[in-house]
């Protein structure tokens, strides 16, 4: 199993108001991105961006970007366009959203006994 932790994850309701600090991105066209995701795996960092502005409630598939170093020593963002580097992505955000259940249901747990006092 990779080894990963992550920084800032919404929950992957990419249509809710975000109160966190988001990063932005521009591309060289001028297109707008939102940091939505920041995930360390295996001692990569990759981010999963999203278009800015998205016309009504359509699911938008990310972009995934890993940080890489140029040669001047720069980080820039690279596509990850691997097949195995996303099945390996997707595995650990599936495993977020697993943990991100339980919590929920150990909440809502919690809050039926609170209210059973």
């Amino acid at each position: 199993m990779s080894e990963h932790n992550h920084d800032e994850c919404c929950g992957h309701d990419h249509n809710q108001d975000m109160e966190e600090e988001v990063l932005v991105f521009e591309d060289e066209e001028g297109n707008r991105y939102l940091a939505d995701c920041i995930l360390e795996i295996d001692e990569e960092t990759y981010y999963l961006l999203y278009p800015e502005e998205q016309e009504g409630e359509i699911e938008v598939d990310a972009v995934v970007f890993r940080v890489d170093l140029d040669d001047s020593g720069t980080e820039v963002l690279v596509e990850v366009d691997n097949d195995d580097e996303i099945a390996k992505i997707e595995k650990v955000l599936e495993e977020l959203d697993q943990e991100e259940d339980i919590d929920e249901e150990d909440e809502e747990d919690e809050e039926d006994e609170e209210d059973k006092e």
